[in-house]
């Protein structure tokens, strides 16, 4: 990437996961030893800065089993205290940051920056302290829900939908995020709750990893009204590369062009400047053909030239429009 392309930024992984509970290293990709397996990692820093990915968000995600016995804000808090060890034994290549400034001069100094966010309102526990919490050890931003219902909200693929988009303690919660400088993130959120969060927020809404669902009709995916909805809020949508939520069916491997649909859908509804690349790789195993990893990142930006995209708009979502709104 050249000095002046800008900086590109994920908006969602799960590199945490692997590398907390498999002790994945971070320097480099781990392809998996078995086909089609769940144990490798595509998100890793020499990838990072040779596709020039210099803003990497982090997801802690604490498993929603009932087999996992240990309360999921101690899971979540384990999480983020080995991405900050992690960063401490990078040899100055992972700096963690809390704004899009701080990103940005991150990647000027040639180091990846890291912010942190939460997958999951379960890793409240029910208790909206924990918020103060989070804030105070850097996350900027909480996915509400997972795939099914918690006690914030209802999530989009679960058939049992309690509360009928958010609960009353989800109602508080969002509304004390934006003191807290937490982005609400309403991916996996049902239709209803994605309204309400942007009747409560007063400020930018984010959905971190997501497909169009006028392209791909699936409860997960994002339509066009609320889409237009997070682009008055401010916020933007990250545009995920896992292919079924592209393609609308369970497939391995698919050409990239069908990524490059729902940016361009996403850029049409929204505008270009409220859409965003949310990989949430890491946290499945296959990725569309072309994508391996970090490295592979700068083929994103020729597919979006040739879609017709302007340079600036390119650098925007590839990752400005999220700094931007990491800044707000």
């Amino acid at each position: 990437m050249s000095a002046d392309a800008g900086v590109f930024m994920d908006l969602h992984s799960h590199w945490l996961m692997n590398g907390h509970y498999l002790r994945h290293p971070l320097s480099r990709s781990r392809p998996d030893p078995l086909p089609f397996g769940p144990f490798g990692n595509r998100v890793d820093l020499d990838g990072a800065l040779r596709g020039g990915v210099g803003c990497v968000t982090f997801a802690a995600y604490a498993p929603l089993s009932p087999l996992f016995w240990v309360p999921r804000s101690e899971a979540t808090l384990a999480q983020i205290r080995t991405f900050y060890r992690v960063a401490r034994e990078s040899g100055g290549r992972l700096r963690p940051v809390r704004t899009g400034t701080e990103a940005r001069s991150a990647a000027a100094d040639g180091v990846v920056a890291g912010v942190l966010s939460v997958e999951g309102g379960h890793s409240l526990d029910g208790n909206p302290a924990m918020l103060d919490a989070f804030a105070e050890l850097g996350v900027r931003s909480l996915t509400l829900v997972h795939f099914v219902a918690n006690d914030l909200g209802d999530a989009s693929e679960s058939a049992r939908k309690p509360w009928s988009g958010l609960s009353p303690l989800g109602r508080v919660v969002v509304s004390r995020l934006r003191s807290l400088r937490i982005l609400p993130d309403v991916a996996h959120l049902s239709d209803d709750g994605v309204e309400q969060v942007l009747g409560l927020a007063g400020g930018p809404v984010i959905t971190s990893h997501t497909g169009m669902r006028a392209l791909v009709d699936r409860p997960r995916n994002l339509p066009d009204g609320l889409a237009r909805g997070i682009a008055r809020s401010g916020g933007v949508a990250g545009i995920i590369l896992f292919p079924p939520f592209l393609y609308g069916r369970s497939v391995l491997r698919q050409p990239l062009d069908r990524f490059l649909d729902h940016v361009c859908h996403a850029a049409w509804v929204m505008g270009p400047a409220h859409v965003a690349v949310g990989s949430d790789m890491d946290g499945y195993t296959w990725t569309p053909r072309g994508i391996g990893g970090y490295s592979d990142w700068p083929v994103l930006g020729d597919g979006l030239a040739r879609r017709g995209f302007s340079a600036g708009e390119v650098e925007g979502i590839l990752g400005g429009n999220a700094l931007r709104v990491l800044d707000a």
